[in-house]
């Protein structure tokens, strides 16, 4: 700190004492001088300013310490801290452009398309967006997911490039957003987050936007690992949730219901049981056959977690790990629940069934009609769980059966399994098609056109699958393919068809997920 003479620049030329009386002082008032000060002297500063804090001015945000953190803060805001980003040149976010416009109508349900219970984050985007700043993080992470699709299914390279642009903005905007989180913005918070995590599965692999760090895990394995590697934003929005819990802050049931849905799935791809905060599905407006699904899922996750040990080599599992016998009677409980849940729906839940010559299926002509959509994924991700269910059951029961006393006694109970896996694996092959836009319309025409009946919608496309129903397909077939004992006519089936949903919704993970068995169950 350099403390100089406080007196007028006139006063030190002359070598006299200055008074310091701004803005003349006695000296060179009393001898009619002009009193000059150094641009730096303010009135009443006692010191020359070195820096803007000095002069008065407002401090630069404060950035806490980590350590100073709670931990949802910590979980919620190292979402970004990964990220190794220059500071680009702010983009104007697009306004209602191309881009966007292709997004919102390919790849958003409106509300009468799809039911409560079956609406996932996406479904609020827009009315969030619309009333978010132009330059908010929000408008930004939409941009840079609209730029993404619509450069996926144009093969555009300078939409993909625009969308980097976008999402690094939208990163740097949400730093900062999150200084100031507040009762008023936690909402557009929660939506960014659960936005950037679908730009990271659309960009997945592309060396632009993935540079994978030396030593990094480049071979699949049990949980997808490659996956999340570098950062994951589900973890932020679950952060976000218990923030607003710890906080009093009045919760958005409908929002947080539909974010902390795909938090759940995420969770039993990643292998990982569900934040504690999270579990209690009735806090969140869960009810009904949703509430009584939303709980076994929860079971199902941490199962998932605790039977990962399964796929070691006996050499390599531990005494503290739970024995096989404990893992597969816990299985069977969750077998007859899932088996209870399907059994007890009312009555305008059911699906019927009908043959369909038509029906492009290597093992039967059978198909499903749903009462909706909606109705038809939630039926799926209930196939996705009990499949998975019957796998970690199966496997439990065949490392048990590696004690050569207890051969017999488990064979029948794998077989049990297994034939339940087909099953259900057939169940959800003949669901396919209420969700494929297979009537060709005008086909003397150029450009043929599909036609599908949505809610009371009927929309004409050329997609196979139209984008926003590729969403609600995406995840039970990337369990269903992934496991393991899945016969191979219906795997090789639903892998076709996840990679026409991959292709669809412009889904690199997706893809990866159908070539390369990121996941094991």
């Amino acid at each position: 700190m350099v403390f100089p003479s406080r007196g007028c620049i006139t006063c030190k030329q002359r070598r006299i004492k200055c008074d310091s009386v701004h803005p003349t002082c006695g000296r060179c008032q009393k001898a009619s001088r002009g009193c000059i000060w150094d641009q730096n002297e303010e009135s009443g500063l006692l010191f020359k300013s070195e820096n803007a804090f000095a002069q008065g001015k407002p401090r630069r945000p404060w950035k806490p310490r980590e350590r100073d953190l709670e931990p949802a803060e910590v979980a919620a805001i190292s979402l970004t801290s990964d990220l190794v980003l220059d500071s680009p040149t702010l983009l104007s976010p697009p306004t209602e452009d191309e881009a966007f416009r292709f997004w919102l109508e390919n790849y958003v349900f409106s509300d009468d398309e799809i039911p409560e219970f079956a609406r996932e984050y996406s479904h609020y985007v827009v009315a969030y967006r619309d009333k978010a700043r132009p330059d908010s993080s929000l408008r930004l992470a939409v941009s840079a997911v609209s730029h993404a699709v619509h450069g996926h299914a144009r093969k555009a390279d300078e939409l993909i490039q625009d969308a980097e642009m976008l999402f690094s903005q939208s990163i740097i905007k949400m730093r900062r957003e999150f200084h100031e989180l507040t009762q008023n913005n936690i909402d557009e918070l929660l939506i960014t987050t659960m936005l950037m995590a679908l730009y990271e599965n659309i960009m997945y692999g592309d060396e632009r936007h993935h540079i994978r760090n030396q030593g990094s895990s480049s071979d699949p394995d049990i949980i997808g690992s490659r996956f999340w590697e570098k950062v994951c934003h589900h973890e932020g929005a679950a952060g976000l949730l218990k923030l607003r819990q710890e906080h009093g802050w009045t919760p958005n049931l409908v929002l947080e219901r539909a974010a902390r849905r795909q938090l759940i799935r995420t969770c039993i791809l990643r292998g990982i049981p569900e934040a504690p905060w999270l579990e209690d599905g009735a806090q969140f407006g869960e009810k009904g056959p949703m509430l009584e699904l939303d709980s076994i899922m929860i079971h199902v996750a941490s199962l998932r977690q605790r039977s990962l040990y399964l796929f070691l080599p006996k050499s390599a599992r531990f005494s503290s790990q739970p024995l096989p016998g404990q893992i597969a009677a816990e299985a069977q409980d969750l077998d007859a629940a899932l088996e209870s849940w399907a059994r007890d729906l009312p009555e305008d839940w059911r699906f019927s069934t009908r043959l369909d010559s038509t029906a492009n299926s290597p093992f039967d002509e059978l198909i499903h009609t749903y009462p909706s959509h909606g109705h038809g994924a939630i039926w799926n991700r209930y196939r996705a769980v009990h499949i998975i269910v019957n796998s970690i059951r199966r496997r439990a029961l065949s490392v048990m059966a590696q004690c050569s006393s207890q051969v017999i006694s488990t064979q029948a109970e794998q077989d049990i399994c297994q034939e339940k896996i087909a099953s259900l694996a057939t169940d959800l092959c003949r669901s396919i098609p209420f969700f494929i836009a297979s009537h060709i319309i005008a086909q003397d025409s150029p450009s043929p056109k599909r036609m599908i009946k949505i809610g009371s919608n009927v929309i004409h496309t050329n997609y196979e699958i139209l984008p926003k129903l590729a969403t609600l397909l995406a995840w039970p077939l990337a369990l269903a393919v992934s496991t393991e004992a899945v016969p191979e006519p219906q795997k090789q089936y639903l892998k076709i068809k996840l990679k026409s949903v991959a292709n669809t919704l412009g889904d690199s993970a997706l893809e990866s997920v159908a070539d390369q068995a990121e996941f094991k169950f």
